[in-house]
């Protein structure tokens, strides 16, 4: 016991020692790097704030849409008897393309790959950005037909079950990116 504290000692003194007087005038040119290398270009700060921005109001307008699309979704049961979810979908469908819109718009260097879990992100996105300009057409569909007593035949009548996709998809992609693989 005696031998490690007094090698704790040694230890915490020498550290103390080499830390404040052998670093303390360290310079990163010291290290290999040219002062010119170490200027910030004010052009790339600039695009890297816009892109930052969008992606932020991204986010948000992601979990607004989230919360407008199960919203709807809810709603869904109750489309033949009155019209909020007709106004439910209007609003999740200003709102989902408004958050795409915002990250299609963000710019995105040559430098910047995805991985994990933005990747992922992105392919879910292949599948819920057709749906969402697909699900309210048939909806509208759907619902002329049923105010003109008409069935809805074929891909009409698939509505419930693609905006179920579209929301599966949608909800997946967002806790994705919550969780980060």
């Amino acid at each position: 016991m005696k031998f490690l504290r007094h090698f704790l000692s040694v230890f915490t003194l020498c550290s103390l020692i080499f830390s404040t007087s052998a670093y303390a005038d360290l310079q990163l040119n010291d290290l290999g790097f040219k002062q010119e290398e170490l200027k910030i270009d004010p052009e790339i700060v600039k695009v890297q704030q816009e892109r930052e921005t969008k992606l932020k109001l991204h986010q948000k307008f992601g979990l607004a849409t989230a919360a407008a699309m199960t919203t709807t979704m809810l709603l869904g049961g109750s489309a033949k008897s009155n019209d909020a979810h007709k106004y439910a979908g209007i609003a999740t469908g200003l709102l989902y393309w408004t958050t795409a819109y915002f990250t299609w718009t963000a710019p995105r260097p040559d430098t910047v790959k995805d991985s994990g879990s933005t990747k992922i992100h992105r392919a879910l996105s292949f599948i819920h950005v057709p749906l969402m300009a697909v699900v309210p057409v048939l909806g509208l569909i759907h619902k002329n037909n049923d105010n003109k007593g008409r069935p809805s035949s074929g891909l009409v009548k698939q509505h419930a079950g693609l905006a179920g996709a579209a929301y599966a998809s949608f909800m997946a992609a967002g806790l994705v990116m919550y969780f980060d693989f």
